[in-house]
């Protein structure tokens, strides 16, 4: 099995990422008197759909799942990807198909022309195995360019990234924060933290993850440590909604202001 990709983490490329979470913006007020917590998972693998999905249904809660038509199948550093019956169950069961490019590719270093054909032929696909109109994105690699930012907030209604923070007052739709959920039981300090901090204001918190296993990839994590950061959210009361959804709840309000 190949070496997963990685992004550039030299100075340019930390550069380049700081300038385009000021270009392209949407703004978004997302502290609106609500504390809103959703739950995703990037890629997806047949865990997530299997294991991930299972523990958030134990709560009554829905996840979002941002999908790689390509993927469907196959099997990479993340274990076994998702399949058609992986699709069926989710949309059956209420959670949201999102989207990623059709190939999984940096949307920071390809054209929009590129990107453009990428989007439509995974949304093509992902319908043909049953999912209704995908309007969540989120950047493979949480990855992003200016002209990427312009061209999917056109196809979709919130884009999101991998920069770790909650969406509160001066929020960006077309960049959105979302917090990993990695490792195994003993690595809840980070998702911890963000629950902790949401309780200090409104906002709204987006998690995500990869693989939920026993013996996870570098990207996911357990389902001991998954059912831990959902304990914790229940806890705290805090609402919990899919990506789509809780951008519904918000976005009236934020017309209206």
């Amino acid at each position: 099995m190949s070496e997963p990709y990685t992004p550039s983490k030299g100075l340019v490329g930390v550069l380049k990422r700081k300038l385009t979470r000021l270009q392209a913006r949407k703004p978004f007020d997302c502290a609106q008197e609500r504390f809103l917590v959703s739950f995703s998972f990037d890629d997806f693998p047949h865990s997530a759909a299997s294991t991930g999905a299972q523990i958030l249904e134990q709560f009554g809660w829905k996840g979002t799942f941002y999908t790689s038509s390509a993927l469907e199948n196959t099997a990479n550093h993340l274990g076994d990807l998702f399949n058609a019956k992986d699709i069926s169950a989710l949309v059956s069961n209420g959670h949201e198909i999102g989207c990623h490019t059709e190939h999984h590719i940096d949307c920071a270093l390809n054209s929009p022309v590129v990107i453009e054909r990428e989007v439509r032929r995974n949304q093509q696909r992902l319908r043909k195995l049953g999912a209704p109109t995908t309007r969540s994105f989120a950047y493979p690699y949480g990855e992003a360019s200016a002209a990427a930012k312009e061209l999917l907030g056109c196809h979709f209604t919130t884009l999101r990234g991998v920069k770790a923070g909650i969406n509160r007052r001066h929020s960006d739709a077309h960049q959105l924060n979302a917090v990993p959920i990695e490792g195994t039981a003993e690595d809840t300090s980070l998702p911890f933290s963000y629950i902790k901090g949401l309780g200090t204001a409104p906002g709204w918190l987006i998690f995500y993850t990869h693989d939920v296993r026993e013996t996870p990839s570098t990207w996911g994590c357990t389902p001991a440590l998954f059912k831990s950061v959902c304990t914790a959210v229940h806890e705290a009361g805090f609402e919990v909604l899919p990506v789509g959804e809780a951008f519904d709840t918000l976005r009236p309000v934020e017309k209206a202001a």
